[in-house]
């Protein structure tokens, strides 16, 4: 005896029948929420509650989830976009399957108007409406502390991930932008950066590049690029070089002039051994001008006080005006160099304007870096100068802040 209910018609079966997702190009709800929760961050949830889960897989976008379909390096529309390989839908799917949270990690600077935001959401929805797992994407709109490899999208997963700790130990994030150089696979350009395997680095997860993680390819030799505060740590360089002339005179006064990036330094260090020992801080982001800052150092010399000249100084021009100062007073002129390491002072830069918001420090453009490199002249003795002190930049900080200035900013 057949069972009540056991026969369906052929009309029932095709109504049971389900299409996977990836052959499914109907239109259908959005499997995704929108939601306001940082401002500078785009963040789409699963509309569909998930389960909390301790282990993170996570993915960069472009390049590594999706390609163009043009060929382009950049998408000419919310259109233009095709799997990276036909793969990656699967394997999500399985992750997820496995006990993972999939995350999406993306930089998305050019997200500044609303029809671009739209194209955007558009070409997620699209995107994921060919995945039946939930995922949660997060794209930083802004050069803030949530853009890659800057770990605030991190830290916002950390805190939102319904009070269940990730397993970093078992997470792992996939990304394109991973140092790799010319010529690196046959035919293959370098990465245009590093910048995912910092964001890795920085979280203390295992990174992988697509080709490694969805093809199975073995690993490709690299190069970090930029300043690596971890290896200027380990370096231990003196304070100042020579070491064989003192830092301060006592016995006489005289006139420092400094000479380096915006960032490099210069103003902390100048704070901590100079100004205590009584010299007149003079610096154009007060004063405004190189005039006032010129008749601010002939008022310490009249008054017969040392003097330390806190601007970047690259050109010898703008130097000889101070050494002249010097001389009609008979004091000696000395120049603390803080060096042309571009990066370490870009380092700095993003470190302090990031991190140290109570600072009220924008993220400097890196133009102002591109025009000191232009005008930089390194300092001689020829120019007049008693002595050119070399000053090594060492952080000098609590464990925790050095732990924080460690990581990669850019």
């Amino acid at each position: 005896m057949k069972r009540a209910g056991s026969k369906a018609t052929q009309s029932d079966s095709k109504v049971q029948k389900k299409e996977h997702p990836f052959f499914d190009m109907s239109p259908k709800k959005s499997s995704l929420k929108w939601i306001n929760a940082l401002e500078s961050v785009l963040i789409a949830r699963p509309s569909v509650k998930e389960t909390a889960r301790s282990k993170i897989a996570a993915f960069d976008l472009d390049g590594t989830l999706i390609a163009t379909k043009s060929g382009r390096v950049f998408a000419k529309d919310e259109h233009d976009w095709k799997w990276w390989d036909p793969a990656v839908p699967k394997c999500i799917e399985a992750l997820h399957d496995e006990g993972f949270k999939i995350v999406i990690f993306s930089n998305q600077n050019g997200l500044n108007s609303d029809n671009k935001i739209k194209g955007f959401q558009h070409k997620i929805e699209s995107m994921l409406r060919q995945i039946s797992s939930p995922v949660l994407v997060m794209a930083a709109m802004k050069k803030d502390k949530y853009r890659k490899p800057m770990t605030g999208m991190w830290e916002w997963l950390e805190h939102s991930n319904d009070d269940v700790s990730i397993d970093k130990s078992q997470s792992f994030y996939v990304g394109d932008a991973a140092g790799r150089e010319n010529g690196w696979k046959p035919k293959y350009k370098k990465d245009h950066s590093c910048g995912d395997r910092k964001f890795a680095d920085n979280i203390n997860i295992a990174f992988h590049t697509p080709e490694e993680f969805f093809l199975k390819e073995a690993r490709a030799n690299f190069q970090w690029r930029g300043f690596n505060a971890k290896e200027h740590i380990a370096s231990l360089l003196p304070l100042h070089t020579p070491e064989s002339t003192p830092l301060v005179k006592e016995s006489e006064n005289e006139v420092i002039v400094c000479v380096g990036y915006p960032a490099s330094g210069k103003s902390s260090f100048v704070k901590k051994h100079l100004v205590p020992k009584e010299y007149v801080y003079i610096n154009q982001d007060t004063l405004k001008t190189r005039d006032r800052c010129i008749a601010a150092c002939q008022t310490a010399l009249n008054q017969k006080k040392s003097v330390v000249i806190d601007n970047t100084n690259p050109e010898r021009a703008t130097r000889a005006l101070y050494i002249k100062l010097a001389q009609n007073a008979k004091v000696p002129v000395r120049c603390f160099y803080f060096g042309d390491n571009e990066e370490l002072s870009q380092h700095n830069n993003y470190y302090r304007a990031v991190h140290k918001p109570e600072e009220k420090r924008d993220v400097l453009s890196s133009i102002a870096f591109r025009t000191f490199k232009s005008k930089l002249q390194e300092p001689s003795t020829v120019e007049g100068f008693e002595e050119v002190k070399r000053i090594n930049f060492v952080f000098d900080g609590p464990d925790n802040e050095r732990e924080a200035w460690q990581r990669w900013w850019h």
